[in-house]
């Protein structure tokens, strides 16, 4: 009997407020709509924000989602220089080097970021995901960020990928694992001419397909040995962990790849001046993650046409793409922009909850349902509120009463649905 309700859910898709996913028979929401972390059919960032949002039950989730630009899955993939591709790199080749990392922006706080690194004559490397938290596409020019982006190549930083939308990628699908690769070099694409052959997997989960599809794409996959937790408790045990184990250690005979995260105020306003000072006390030099595996500059991206390695140094960004989003594997439309007139007529990133201040001609950014927690991966109101709470807060609310299945409310007027929901009340 539940084999056969989730064939039907399959078939006719279930409304807003509908249970989803596994725990509901593998039911899959309406094309326009979103399955939350919960279980829950909905729209909004509490439900479509990424990564909680269920990819393979949500055809609506913002990973499920296609950035503008040119297709990147058919280019050749030669592997050059020295640097291994597909395996985990944890450690630098160098001694006495430290590179900072930083995942999962650029967000509002990058800027900041980037000014205090330029201050500093520090030189770290990015590892940008695409679209995650509800920050929206990082190459669609009302968001914000493609300056962002584009500024770090130019004050001399690495770019690296670290997927689409932070989603785990031993439990994706070998179709959405792909997808998380792909579509963030799109995104890429579009704001710097190149893709990058550095990637981070997130929460460094990476099993033997996820790696070979890594080798397969030309990628060198980036651990790290220095976890410092800045996402943890406001970063409350980041400065001990950082300085105790630089200092264990003799710069002469060790090297380091740290992680920190720019989404994280705490790492932006306190932390990273802190791990600069800290290093450089020590008798650190302060690298991107390239510099310290000895890999020259020209081999850290690839030529979007021919797949071989491309120097970024001293040259012009692209020509930014006008995006229209869209989920179901369809491509986003795009126009070209001179890079001159988008990047003074762009918006700044505005966090979400907020409506960013933008000129006539600039789409404002779109105001997300509530605040976003990167580090601990929920969408919070103000009281903590996790993802998973919210979205059943929400969906409750959406709910019918009943004792038994629910039907979906876009299926009241369908008496396949009315027959769904009635052979749903013999499995209480």
């Amino acid at each position: 009997m539940r084999s056969f309700v989730s064939f039907v859910s399959l078939l006719v898709g279930v409304g807003s407020g509908a249970k989803c996913g596994l725990a509901a028979g593998n039911a899959v929401c309406d094309p326009e709509l979103c399955c939350s972390e919960a279980g829950i059919c909905g729209t909004g960032t509490a439900f479509c924000g990424a990564p909680g949002c269920q990819l393979s039950f949500g055809p609506a989730c913002d990973g499920n989602q296609i950035p503008a630009g040119s297709d990147t899955s058919k280019i050749p993939r030669p592997l050059f220089g020295n640097v291994p591709y597909g395996v985990d790199i944890s450690h630098c080749s160098a001694t006495g080097k430290v590179a900072l990392t930083f995942d999962d922006g650029p967000y509002i706080y990058t800027t900041e970021l980037l000014d205090l690194l330029k201050s500093a004559g520090v030189r770290a490397t990015f590892f940008v995901v695409g679209n995650n938290g509800g920050k929206g596409h990082i190459n669609n020019p009302s968001s914000g960020y493609v300056p962002i982006i584009q500024r770090m190549i130019a004050d001399g930083h690495q770019v690296a990928s670290h997927t689409w939308s932070h989603q785990d990628l031993n439990a994706a699908t070998p179709e959405q694992r792909r997808a998380q690769i792909i579509n963030n070099e799109i995104a890429l694409n579009s704001i710097l001419g190149v893709i990058p052959t550095y990637f981070r997997p997130p929460s460094t989960r990476c099993g033997a397909d996820c790696y070979n599809d890594l080798k397969s794409f030309g990628y060198h996959v980036v651990n790290y040995d220095i976890d410092t937790r800045d996402w943890q408790d406001g970063g409350a045990n980041a400065k001990s962990i950082y300085q105790t184990i630089l200092s264990q250690h003799r710069p002469a005979s060790s090297q380091w790849i740290s992680l920190a995260h720019d989404v994280q105020p705490f790492t932006v306003h306190e932390f990273a001046k802190y791990m600069i000072d800290t290093a450089r006390g020590l008798g650190y030099n302060l690298v991107t993650v390239g510099d310290c595996l000895d890999d020259p500059p020209a081999n850290w991206y690839r030529n979007p046409t021919t797949g071989q390695a491309k120097d970024v140094r001293g040259a012009s960004p692209p020509a930014v793409l006008k995006q229209s989003a869209s989920v179901g594997g369809q491509q986003g439309s795009s126009s070209a922009v001179s890079s001159g007139s988008s990047s003074q007529s762009l918006a700044q990133p505005t966090a979400p909850g907020t409506t960013a201040k933008t000129s006539s001609s600039v789409v404002p950014t779109p105001t997300a349902v509530v605040s976003v927690d990167f580090g601990l991966g929920k969408i919070v109101d103000g009281t903590s509120t996790s993802r998973t709470a919210a979205a059943t807060a929400v969906g409750a609310s959406l709910l019918p009463s009943s004792g038994g299945a629910t039907m979906p409310t876009s299926c009241w007027a369908g008496g396949i649905c009315l027959i769904w929901w009635i052979l749903g009340l013999f499995m209480v």
